[in-house]
């Protein structure tokens, strides 16, 4: 009896049953913060392409940042789950540690760059795509909820897709119209001056550039954020064709010929971008696909469905030539275009190895484009803001070690999806072990997944990036939810019949690199993101090698060690960020004492009573304006602001030189350029130059000599500043000659004409060539330059 009685189980106390209730409440409910994290995550995925993320100088690249905090706290909803479930799910790789790498060093770079607003902003916004691909990782737990994610970008693809059709067939021809009925008021609006070569280049392209880019800010972005979805869909309809069961035939032709209609849409804009670049990724793509394929279907059923796949591009092509839409230059100038990356990679280059901290350790986000000014070739036809070559944009960003990590996270990624099976697939150990059946499922139980996926309009409204009564804007939004539900509707069908392969993912994937290989993008975060999100999803579905594998790890600790990195984040964001939108603020409610209506000021009141009446009124806009200044000490446009008031108000007051209030404007835009804000921006110089200029000509005869000269002067170090920073631009060097003569500098005058009419020559673009009455007036007066400056 005392054998049998000590071999057997002893009975659990009825506590225990308590703590087993505990316990599966718990569960449950981390259960469900798990899945209102992925939907969230859904919802964001597709948020981020329903407005532009190419980053603009004039807002310091701020518009991602509501979205990097959304993704920020959906980590922390993630968080949550694990603390409150009490066991931590994740899935590692070495490609997960390259991602992890190059996040972490494009977040480091942004404290050694010179335009720091603009690159703190932007690393957080790259930052916010690391932690995207992080939840696109480890959230999805079946089969299901990876390929219902991947549903997700191939819908709102089409729903982009879709809006730039509409672009290209109604938007277009009211932007011609209204162009034609007001050509100098659309002109004002865009800061055009009439009569001038800009203005001939901005007609061209409004009038023979017809390219869609729907909700991004150029037609190339977009082609890079479509071409990879459209290879997936793609991908997933020809597995449906290959599919052998026993009702074969009319069972696969109703889902793909329902799918076949947002495909279709989707691959007609993308070929109305008219990117190159995007056409040779979609092809690279399809024919990674049709590789892997070749043993698995007839060789006549392969060439078969190439045929057809020709005869539709063809036929593409031919409507698009006869409609207008495309033409011969896309192929003709293919020649040209690479010349022009060319040209951008050598200055690229150039940056990259003008010093070794740039080689090593890059010159910070968004910094890129002043740097690249002092390289850029003197024939090179743009300004860039990126090298349009995805290494040399990270390189240049971050360093080597980043450029590395990006080559490593990509070709470990693409190998992993597209490579062979794991010869020996370790087995799980007891701790990481999850069941096959909690793996794979229906497709059915994702589709509320799907679901998040088409609230993406709604968290658009939430991050404040849609005004609801804004009606220029609503048929915007409605044609993009339109769009968005048929193709989740109509593509349903074929994403349900069967699990989308690793393979799909992997082309699309590649297809997206290859564009990025000669297109700008990768540092924006609405291109960047589906790139890293197909790279995770085909590592998640990539069920026979260790990457796929969800390791299960008991107990809280990890996510407690995890969570206080979370809190560190959310700190480091609230501290670098929260003095941008305090500033922003302040200077929107600056903005909206500016709209009311201004006073009539009486011009026979004395000028000091004018001062203080203008005073007065103004008095709500300077405080919020010299608010702004105090609180984000790496901005400029604060003080471009106060100097605008300051301006508006002198003038409002008659512009009298006895109204010394002018006298500040100088000093104001000087701030604006004095470190820790930008002192590199070749804009603000020269507008620091132009603005003195033009107050010269209102007070200058009216000054004594000396000042005079001290103004004169100091047009001069500013346009110097701005010719330095940007050396191939002849209107710089010209503007500078002739402030040069003006103080009787006629050696530098000569020097600076000729620099300025050599490069003139050398430009074959119209709109960086000289103005044409300015090189008039340094042709006319460099002879009497030359002979000031040999002593005549």
């Amino acid at each position: 009896m005392a054998r049998r009685f000590t071999s057997t189980t002893p009975s659990p106390p009825l506590h225990d049953e308590s703590l087993q209730a505990d316990q599966d409440r718990a569960a449950w409910l981390g259960e469900r913060l798990r899945r209102l994290a992925l939907g969230l995550t859904a919802a964001l995925l597709a948020a981020r392409a329903y407005w532009p993320s190419e980053p603009g100088p004039k807002d310091e690249a701020g518009t991602g940042l509501e979205w990097a905090l959304a993704v920020l706290l959906t980590v922390g909803v993630g968080l949550l789950a694990a603390l409150i479930g009490g066991r931590s799910r994740f899935r590692w790789s070495w490609t997960d540690a390259a991602v992890i790498a190059l996040t972490v060093l494009i977040a480091l770079s942004a404290g050694q760059s010179l335009e720091r607003r603009t690159a703190i902003n932007l690393a957080w916004e790259m930052g916010a795509v690391g932690l995207g691909y992080l939840l696109v990782r480890n959230l999805p737990r079946t089969r299901a909820e990876s390929s219902a994610l991947a549903g997700v970008l191939a819908a709102t693809a089409a729903a982009v897709a879709l809006y730039g059709l509409y672009q290209v067939v109604v938007e277009l021809p009211m932007m011609h119209a209204a162009y034609r009925r007001d050509p100098a008021g659309v002109l004002r609006s865009v800061g055009i001056e009439p009569g001038s070569a800009a203005q001939t280049l901005y007609e061209m392209r409004l009038f023979y550039s017809n390219e869609p880019w729907s909700t991004f800010a150029l037609a190339n972005s977009l082609a890079g954020f479509l071409v990879g979805p459209l290879v997936l869909a793609l991908g997933v309809a020809w597995e449906t064709v290959r599919q052998r069961d026993g009702k074969r035939g009319a069972t696969r032709l109703v889902p793909l010929g329902l799918a076949s209609v947002p495909i279709l849409w989707t691959l007609i804009c993308l070929v109305l971008t008219k990117s190159r670049s995007a056409y040779i990724g979609l092809a690279v793509g399809l024919a990674v696909l049709a590789w892997r394929l070749r043993r698995l279907v007839r060789a006549r059923t392969l060439g078969l469905v190439a045929a057809l796949g020709v005869v539709l591009v063809s036929a593409l092509v031919i409507g698009g030539l006869k409609t207008g839409r495309l033409d011969p230059l896309v192929v003709t100038e293919a020649g040209k275009s690479l010349q022009y990356r060319g040209e951008y990679w050598v200055g690229a280059w150039r940056v990259i190895t003008e010093n070794p901290s740039a080689f090593w350790f890059g010159r910070g986000p968004g910094n890129f484009g002043w740097a690249y000014l002092q390289h850029k070739l003197p024939e090179a036809s743009e300004e860039i803001r990126d090298p349009h070559n995805m290494v040399l944009d990270v390189w240049a960003t971050a360093g080597v070690w980043a450029a590395l990590a990006l080559v490593s996270a990509l070709g470990l990624g693409l190998y992993n999806a597209l490579g062979p099976a794991s010869k020996r697939l370790p087995p799980a150990k007891p701790a990481e072990s999850v069941s096959q059946a909690e793996l794979d499922g229906p497709p059915e139980r994702a589709l509320w997944l799907v679901g998040w996926g088409g609230a993406g309009l709604v968290v658009v409204v939430l991050l404040g990036r849609l005004n609801l009564f804004d009606f220029e804007l609503q048929v915007r939004w409605v044609i993009l939810g339109f769009g968005w539900v048929m193709a989740a509707v109509l593509g349903q069908a074929l994403w349900r019949r069967l699990p989308i392969s690793a393979a799909a993912l992997g082309a699309a994937a590649l297809a997206v690199s290859v564009n990025l290989i000669a297109a700008g993008g990768i540092g924006f975060s609405a291109v960047a993101m589906p790139l890293w999100a197909l790279v995770a999803l085909g590592l998640n579905l990539r069920d026979d090698r260790p990457c796929h594998r969800p390791r299960v790890v008991d107990g809280r600790l990890g996510a407690f060690a995890l969570a206080g990195i979370w809190a560190a984040l959310v700190g480091s964001f609230a501290g670098a960020i929260g003095p941008f939108w305090t500033m922003e603020a302040d200077l929107a409610l600056a903005d909206a004492a500016l709209r009311a209506r201004p006073p009539v000021f009486d011009p026979t009141l004395p000028i000091k009573e004018r001062a203080r009446r203008a005073d007065a009124y103004y008095a709500r806009a300077r405080i919020a304006y010299d608010r702004a200044t105090r609180a984000d000490k790496y901005s400029a446009r604060a003080w471009l602001g106060l100097a605008y008031l300051e301006g508006r108000i002198w003038k409002e007051c008659g512009q009298e030189v006895k109204d010394e209030r002018w006298k500040r404007i100088p000093i104001l835009l000087f701030k604006a350029v004095d470190p820790p804000r930008n002192p590199n921006s070749w804009v603000l110089h020269r507008q620091r130059a132009n603005v003195t200029r033009d107050l010269l000509a209102e007070v200058g005869p009216s000054l004594a000599p000396n000042e005079l000269l001290r103004y004169r002067a100091n047009i001069i170090e500013a346009t110097r500043k701005a010719s330095q920073l940007y050396p191939s631009n002849a209107g710089l060097h010209a503007r500078l000659a002739e402030a040069s003569a003006e103080i009787g500098m006629f050696g530098d005058a000569v020097l600076e004409a000729n620099k300025a009419l050599e490069l003139d020559r050398a430009m074959p673009h119209l709109d960086k060539k000289l103005e044409g009455p300015l090189r008039a007036r340094i042709q006319e007066h460099l002879p009497a330059w030359e002979k000031a400056a040999n002593g005549g």
